[in-house]
């Protein structure tokens, strides 16, 4: 009991803390987010987009992003997508599991793998109606925002965070699945 108290205090200070830096350093953008409508903000210091709020989700940018009207658009892309499949909402569930199992290093394992699986489905459902050119620019404005220092303790849906590499190769080499395979799964 005092494991998962402590992993869940250690998680609810590091995304609240975290929640309230974005607050102060914001500056809304005028935006519109392809699979849903959700407040778009600039935050100062942010190291890379992501969707943050369980409760009022809304979309970070960082100023760089907001600049720059083609990255802008991937990344609302690929952070709409998250909306539309209730990332934030799974995230939170993962947590508390996390904190309920912190003992078992195979809820770790799923946890990283689910965080991994998450972003690949954005990103596929963002490519998927793309041409090359195309996936080309969203791979580029995926290694742009990615960055090594992850400051979150909760893997939060963050556009450059999780398996970049992977995720470019993924993309670069994506082929819509044909009918007969889609119906067979």
């Amino acid at each position: 009991l005092a494991g998962a108290a402590g992993t869940a205090l250690v998680m609810a200070v590091s995304n609240l803390g975290f929640a309230r830096r974005l607050r102060r350093r914001r500056e809304p953008v005028e935006a519109t987010v392809p699979f849903g409508d959700l407040p778009v903000y600039q935050a100062r210091g942010l190291e890379s987009p992501c969707l943050c709020g369980l409760v009022f989700p809304a979309i970070y940018v960082t100023p760089e992003t907001a600049e720059d009207p083609d990255m802008l658009r991937h990344v609302l892309a690929h952070e709409g997508a998250h909306w539309a499949h209730r990332d934030h909402i799974w995230s939170f569930l993962r947590c508390v599991a996390l904190a309920l199992h912190w003992y078992n290093p195979l809820v770790w394992l799923a946890y990283a793998l689910l965080c991994r699986d998450m972003e690949m489905a954005c990103d596929e459902r963002v490519v998927r109606f793309m041409e090359p050119a195309e996936r080309k620019a969203y791979s580029s404005a995926l290694l742009e925002c990615s960055t090594k220092n992850v400051h979150y303790a909760a893997c939060p849906v963050a556009f450059g965070e999780v398996s970049v590499k992977y995720r470019i190769l993924s993309i670069l080499n994506y082929r819509k699945p044909s009918f007969w395979v889609s119906l067979l799964g």
